[in-house]
């Protein structure tokens, strides 16, 4: 897929960097040259371009892209022109702006940006389920009651199957899928881990203790379960 990211700060260049690394064209933008010359070789694609400026933005390669990405964060009225005019030129593309305050959004919305994000206030939520939650290591708050989380592999856990421990009848906790672990060769010859989502688990899967377990519940019960599980011995 092509991405146009707007905005190369510290938000919008991590992304662009891992949507590289996915396998997808990324063409970064950005007034400053500095993020600009920083990221020439870690994306696709780097343009130092005003997207406040009109004229400028026509020269913006937008054929093609499936996402634009206003992604710029320290000054509302840059990320407003600069999506009002991406909204005018982006052909099919989905456009995806961020916003920073209420009124940012109030704002994105009522021109009719078809998804706004708010990255410091989801990675807040996330943090504070990791924090709330003993073992978790991600987290995606649904509401003020439920969660998925993902978690390692409580040591009562281990070499057990699915069914065997019936965590729905249990504790009202739905096993999501799985988390394996495995390797692969980047482009350089360098070995590198990573985890690979094994999809729908069978009643039979047997969870080992390298595996990542993605969990849905209510956030307090997906607590006690895993405490209720983790080995106290050496307590």
């Amino acid at each position: 897929m092509k991405f146009i990211i707007i905005g190369l700060g510290n938000f919008g260049a991590t992304l662009g960097l891992r949507l590289v690394e996915d396998g997808h064209e990324v063409i970064g933008v950005d007034k400053r040259p500095e993020p600009v010359n920083l990221l020439k070789d870690g994306l696709t694609h780097t343009i130092e371009l005003d997207t406040s400026d009109e004229l400028s933005m026509d020269k913006l390669p937008l054929e093609g892209a499936d996402t634009i990405l206003v992604t710029i964060g320290e000054d509302i009225g840059a990320s407003v022109t600069a999506t009002a005019f991406a909204k005018e030129r982006r052909k099919d593309a989905t456009l995806i702006a961020r916003a920073i305050s209420d009124i940012h959004h109030t704002i994105l919305e009522a021109m009719g940006v078809d998804e706004i994000i708010h990255p410091e206030a989801e990675f807040a939520d996330q943090l504070a389920n990791r924090l709330l939650v003993d073992g978790a290591l991600k987290s995606l708050t649904l509401d003020s009651q439920f969660s998925i989380l993902e978690v390692k592999v409580p040591e009562k856990m281990i070499d057990k199957t699915v069914e065997e421990l019936a965590l729905p009848d249990e504790w009202s906790v739905t096993i999501v899928t799985l988390l394996k672990e495995r390797k692969r060769r980047s482009i350089w010859g360098v070995s590198k881990g990573y985890r690979e989502v094994i999809g729908v688990v069978r009643p039979d899967t047997t969870l080992q203790a390298s595996d990542r377990l993605v969990l849905f519940g209510k956030t307090q019960q997906i607590q006690d379960m895993l405490e209720a599980y983790e080995d106290h011995s050496e307590d």
